[in-house]
C-alpha cells in the first residue's frame, strides 16, 4: 500500500511539470502567431506557412508577416549540422542579390548563432526556435530545409536537404520573385 501511495504522491507532483512542457495555448511562447488576417496555415505548398515571431541573436523580434509583399526564402538551420554550414554561401548570395532570406536556427543559443553569424558574415536576420516548435510546424524533420513563400505567405516549394545557389534563385522565380 506504502508503494502505491508513493507512486501517487510522485506522479500528483510530476503531473504540474509535465504540462508546463508543451501545451498549444497561444501564449506558451513558441513563437507560432497567426496570421494578421486570421487565415489557415499548413507545411504543404499552396497553403499559408505557419507564421511566427522569434528572438533574433542580438535581441531583436523577427516576424514572418512583417515580410509579406515579397517572396520570401526561409531556411531551418543549426550549426551542429554540417549541410547547413555548406549553404550559408550559397543563403547570403541570395540575400545579397537582393531576395529575402529569414534563417530559423533550431534549439541553440543566441551565443552560438551570433558566431555564426560573424563566421559566416550573414546579413539576413536568423531567428531563434528555441522549442523546436516552428521547426516542426513546417514538418522540418531534417535539417536543412527551406521553404520558398510567395508574396502573399503561402507556400511556393518546400525543399528538404542541402540547396545551392542555382536551384534556390529558380525556386525563388517560381514564387514570383525576381
Amino acid at each position: 500500500m506504502k508503494k502505491w501511495v508513493t507512486m501517487l504522491l510522485a506522479l500528483a507532483l510530476a503531473l504540474p511539470l509535465l504540462a508546463a512542457c508543451g501545451g498549444s495555448g497561444s501564449d506558451d511562447a513558441s513563437g507560432l502567431t497567426k496570421w494578421p488576417d486570421g487565415r489557415k496555415t499548413g507545411a504543404e505548398p499552396d497553403m499559408s506557412a505557419p507564421n511566427f515571431s522569434l528572438s533574433g541573436s542580438g535581441g531583436e523580434e523577427i516576424t514572418l508577416s512583417a515580410y509579406a509583399g515579397q517572396p520570401v526564402v526561409v531556411n531551418f538551420l543549426a550549426t551542429w549540422c554540417a549541410n547547413c554550414m555548406e549553404e550559408m554561401d550559397a543563403l547570403q548570395a541570395v540575400s545579397a542579390s537582393g531576395v529575402q532570406v529569414v534563417g530559423v536556427n533550431l534549439r541553440e543559443s543566441a551565443g552560438t548563432v551570433q558566431g555564426l553569424i560573424a563566421s559566416s558574415g550573414a546579413t539576413f536576420p536568423i531567428a531563434l526556435d528555441t522549442t523546436g516548435k516552428v521547426t516542426r510546424a513546417y514538418k522540418i524533420v531534417n535539417l536543412p530545409g527551406t521553404v520558398v513563400l510567395r508574396a502573399d505567405g503561402t507556400i511556393s516549394t518546400v525543399i528538404r536537404g542541402p540547396i545551392d545557389e542555382q536551384t534556390l534563385l529558380s525556386a525563388v522565380r517560381d514564387a514570383g520573385g525576381s
